[in-house]
């Protein structure tokens, strides 16, 4: 009996090691954003279509504007060691770097060139914006999502 009380501990801690290292090991294979590049423009009235899961965000966060189109979209895995790299439609290149985890939010390096460079923490799922760069008839926001 005393064999058995002293080997169940053992298995349940063996068995917390696996499903955390797992669980770790899932995480750094799922790790990836997705970056939509929209356009936002005084002039009309239109939204388009595939920004309708972002409407509410857009027309309350960028309430001057009253178009809307995307005109990109681009998912990349993040690495450990080398940034996720996408060219923007203004031909600046977009990078986004992964920085390790705090609690439940992930951290993330932001560059745009020479323009902006910035770290940032956000939720696994959520989305946020960078916007300002001028862009055809109006502005550049990029909607991106961590997963």
């Amino acid at each position: 009996m005393r064999t058995i009380t002293k080997i169940i501990p053992a298995l349940v801690l063996a068995g917390l090691v696996v499903l955390f290292s797992t669980a770790a090991a899932a995480d750094e294979d799922n790790r990836s954003v997705e970056v939509r590049t929209i356009v936002a423009a005084v002039d009309g009235d239109s939204f388009d279509d595939d920004l309708e899961d972002l409407r509410g965000q857009l027309e309350r966060g960028f309430e001057g504007y009253t178009s809307f189109r995307q005109i990109n979209q681009q998912s990349r895995k993040l690495g450990d060691e080398s940034p996720a790299r996408f060219r923007l439609p203004t031909e600046d290149r977009l990078e986004l770097t992964y920085h390790g985890r705090a609690g439940e939010f992930v951290k993330l390096g932001l560059s745009i060139e020479d323009r902006l460079s910035t770290t940032l923490r956000a939720t696994p799922g959520s989305t946020f914006f960078q916007a300002g760069l001028r862009h055809e008839e109006g502005i550049l926001i990029l909607a991106i999502t961590v997963r």
